[in-house]
């Protein structure tokens, strides 16, 4: 069997598309196949965006997890995980996606990481999130040195319809020291660690 793909462009976001196949040969082109599955992009929407941390080693070798909170105005989904990393930011990240209570909502680990920079990773699944309620993103640092900005949640990190809050509002800027990945509860001066999330509105 022959399979092939192909990557669409030129889409708008929040449309509905279906999509039709059909197979050519030297003698000729078959029948279109049955419509595909509606399928509808979505922009990605992110806190931090293409931003970089002052602090990109904070020289903490501690194994930690590391984590944002964050609310959105509108209901959507978080499709993944976002961390900046250091060179020295070593050993295999994984990604989660919490409620304030602890319940882990999805996890991913990331794969084929850049040197340093902003790393990504998608859930297998979307999570559906409320608009107004807190959430917490987080990643795991098994070696540590990890990126920082002291009081950086001092204030709101506003990217509408996504806001990373304030301390005031609500302690942020969580970690949890641990061999593996855990629920993070304490903080610190506020401290931003550089996660981020990746959030497609829901249409309607």
């Amino acid at each position: 069997m022959i399979r092939a793909s192909t990557t669409v462009t030129g889409l708008t976001n929040g449309t509905t598309y279906t999509f039709k196949v059909r197979a050519t040969n030297a003698i000729g082109a078959g029948p279109d196949s049955a419509s595909s599955n509606a399928v509808t992009p979505r922009a990605t929407v992110t806190i931090f965006g293409s931003s970089t941390p002052p602090v990109v080693d904070s020289q903490d070798t501690g194994a930690v997890e590391l984590g944002v909170k964050f609310v959105s105005d509108v209901p959507g989904t978080i499709t993944g995980v976002r961390f900046y990393k250091a060179t020295t930011n070593t050993g295999t990240h994984t990604g989660s996606l919490w409620t304030t209570q602890g319940t882990r909502l999805a996890t991913a680990t990331f794969t084929g990481e850049t040197a340093s920079g902003w790393q990504q990773v998608a859930f297998s699944s979307p999570v559906s999130i409320t608009a107004g309620a807190t959430y917490i993103a987080s990643y795991f640092a098994p070696n540590g040195h990890y990126s920082d900005t002291a009081a950086g949640f001092t204030t709101a990190v506003d990217a509408p319809p996504l806001h990373a809050l304030a301390t005031s509002t609500s302690p942020n800027g969580v970690y949890a020291y641990s061999s593996t990945s855990t629920f993070p509860t304490s903080t610190f001066n506020a401290t931003n660690y550089w996660v981020d999330v990746l959030f497609a509105v829901t249409s309607g």
